[in-house]
């Protein structure tokens, strides 16, 4: 029979991506939540729980991997944060029925699910189709559907956008949904 915090921990784990559906197939969201770890603790008291060691979930399209996780929530039991990190940490998930997956990679991964925002840290790189994002910090935007790419003095942007995506005499077209400004 299982304890009380391990339902509670339980119930976290099932709180973990929810909220993502603003950038996921809608049956992703109906699907059962795996997640996978070496080891696992929750924290009540500070609505955290952490997974260490070859981390994984799974949700429909949507997959994570990592060395650990920590998972944020506030006091309704709301996903507040999910923050994955790796060498490298790996996100995918099919987020449009007419494309193909978006794939990303970086140090570690931030779903920021108050704002809306998915943070790639280190090394990132976002991809989908034959289209890509890399850089030292890359911000995707679940609601404005944005992505902003961030340099650093040692280390510059590249964005790679294929011919298909751009017209003779037409702004570029971001990959990602929606059409971006030169």
């Amino acid at each position: 029979m299982p304890r009380r915090n391990d339902i509670r921990f339980l119930l976290v784990a099932a709180c973990l991506l929810p909220a993502a559906p603003a950038m996921a197939l809608p049956e992703d969201s109906q699907q059962p939540i795996q997640v996978t770890a070496d080891n696992a603790r929750f924290d009540e008291r500070l609505g955290e729980a952490v997974y260490r060691g070859k981390v994984q979930i799974i949700q429909g399209t949507l997959e994570v991997n990592g060395d650990s996780l920590t998972i944020k929530v506030d006091g309704k039991g709301q996903l507040s944060t999910a923050r994955t990190v790796g060498k490298p940490a790996h996100y995918q998930q099919k987020i449009d029925p007419d494309k193909g997956l978006v794939t990303a990679e970086a140090g570690e991964i931030l779903f920021d699910n108050v704002n809306g925002t998915i943070t790639l840290i280190g090394n990132a790189v976002l991809r989908q189709d034959s289209a890509s994002f890399k850089g030292p910090r890359i911000v995707y935007s679940t609601t404005r559907k944005q992505i902003e790419a961030s340099g650093s003095p040692g280390e510059r942007v590249q964005l790679v956008f294929p011919p298909s995506a751009r017209g003779a005499g037409k702004p570029a077209i971001n990959p990602f949904g929606g059409s971006s400004k030169p």
